[in-house]
């Protein structure tokens, strides 16, 4: 046999050993795509199933949070409690409410009585009295400045006592409150760092008198309580239906970074202050933190000013120099 019909022979096996090779590789890619499919379907159907079965987890457990719930409120001696205020008194500080409430079992012989126990261990009490439809309603004077836990007390043959409700008052009032200021840095070639603080500023009123703001003020100071610059608001409040607001592009504060005096230092912290009064004679408060640039923002563990929360989650009266004192949320001071 001639070289060349060998390498015509070898040839040929070559072309059909390929052939062999790409449709067994073929076959191969074929099965391992259909794997892949089955195994990506797989993953599908399995991830729809555990969603429902999440789903239904979820269901589950929504349904056994309602019986609890209704067991609870079932093993309540009272139901439907409620507050209702009826009158602020700026001279006294003091609002007139009602509480009233239902009892599930009570003998018609049984005095029934409130107490108010607020935060500061102070308790106030009153008598409840019924118009026979086992209803009873207890007209109390509490002093604004702080949060109640109401009882309930049946005396006759047994004394039963039980809890009422919460009835968060000062954090009610400190809630009606939405603030926040927001900051705009400008510079240039040889010019100062300015600093723009520009305020909103919100107070729900629901169209009380007693409840409006007659004075708003804002002040920039040291952490020592030095007074670098100050902002009066007041004239800027609108009432707009049930709620004060402050006027758009008129409420803002330029103040200068460097080290002259009256500007804001780079080197020292600063701290925002909010300082509200109200036709009840409370002063409200709120202390937030102020970064320039180049200063240091590990002095404080803040952002550079927060928002108020919306309701206060927790109350207590603020002095000057408390280190428990929480920044970020509008308190009472006095």
């Amino acid at each position: 046999m001639t070289e060349k019909p060998k390498y015509m022979v070898f040839l040929l096996i070559g072309i059909v050993a390929l052939l062999f090779i790409s449709i067994s590789s073929n076959r191969r890619i074929s099965r391992l795509e259909m794997q892949i499919n089955h195994i990506a379907n797989s993953q599908v159907n399995n991830f729809h199933e555990a969603q429902h079965t999440r789903g239904t987890l979820w269901e589950v457990q929504g349904r056994l949070d309602e019986v609890s719930e209704e067991i609870a409120r079932s093993a309540r001696a009272t139901f439907d409690e409620t507050v209702h205020i009826h009158a602020f008194h700026a001279s006294t500080t003091t609002v007139d409410v009602e509480v009233s409430f239902n009892l599930r079992e009570h003998n018609p012989a049984d005095a029934i009585s409130v107490t108010a126990r607020g935060h500061a261990g102070q308790t106030i009490g009153a008598v409840a009295s019924t118009s026979g439809d086992g209803r009873f309603a207890a007209a109390m004077t509490l002093p604004l400045q702080d949060n109640y836990t109401l009882t309930f007390t049946a005396s006759g043959d047994t004394i039963t006592t039980g809890e009422l409700m919460h009835f968060n008052l000062a954090d009610q009032l400190c809630g009606r409150f939405i603030y926040h200021n927001s900051r705009n840095i400008t510079s240039g070639t040889n010019m100062p760092t300015t600093v723009s603080l520009y305020t909103y500023f919100r107070n729900q009123t629901n169209g009380n008198p007693e409840l409006m703001v007659t004075s708003l003020v804002l002040y920039i100071e040291t952490e020592s309580g030095n007074v670098i610059a100050s902002h009066d608001l007041t004239a800027y409040l609108q009432n707009m239906g049930d709620m004060q607001v402050l006027a758009d592009q008129r409420s803002h504060i330029a103040l200068v970074a460097g080290d002259e005096a009256g500007n804001i230092s780079p080197d020292e912290f600063t701290q925002v202050r909010l300082v509200i009064r109200d036709n009840l004679q409370i002063r409200y408060e709120q202390i937030d933190t102020l970064t320039v640039p180049g200063q240091l923002t590990s002095m404080r563990s803040s952002n550079e000013i927060a928002v108020a929360p919306i309701p206060v989650r927790e109350f207590h009266t603020w002095r000057a120099g408390d280190p428990t004192v929480s920044w970020g949320q509008i308190r009472i001071v006095e």
